[in-house]
């Protein structure tokens, strides 16, 4: 059903083809964006929370507090990060997830160039200064449209 005031977006004939990203275009989107969304479990909950990231060597990192669903939740063996984007007028979409366990980054090498390194602001108030990687350890992309 379309949204109140929107015409549809699919046209008669149309068909949706879906497409897998190989591994390339699903870092090169990955490197594109600079929000994404942390997926894990917490307290029997699967919690899915807005981040600021970046990339470095094949993995994501993003800042936030020792205190809270995030703070309490790292380390986990088992984790998600996922970016998207679609565009209704056109039927469009793609969408990256990244799996593999998440850990709090203890390395001052790591730690120096991360702190280096140009990063948008946590849009979570307090101080958010501990540094959490996601280790990818599986990556996939999609992306639908109409052929």
């Amino acid at each position: 059903m379309p949204a109140l005031g929107l015409e549809p977006a699919r046209l008669d004939g149309a068909r949706h083809v879906s497409t897998e990203l190989n591994t390339a275009q699903c870092w090169d989107l990955l490197c594109s964006h600079h929000t994404g969304r942390f997926g894990f479990s917490y307290k029997g909950r699967i919690m899915i929370l807005p981040v600021n990231y970046l990339v470095h060597n094949t993995a994501i990192y993003f800042r936030t507090s020792p205190v809270g669903s995030i703070g309490d939740a790292v380390p986990r063996l088992t984790s998600s990060f996922q970016i998207d984007a679609a565009r209704p007028d056109r039927s469009e979409g793609w969408s990256v997830l990244v799996s593999g366990p998440s850990s709090w980054v203890q390395e001052p090498d790591v730690l120096a160039f991360l702190r280096g390194r140009a990063m948008p602001e946590p849009w979570g108030g307090g101080e958010r200064n501990l540094f959490v990687r996601i280790h990818a350890a599986v990556v996939t992309g999609r992306h639908v449209y109409l052929a």
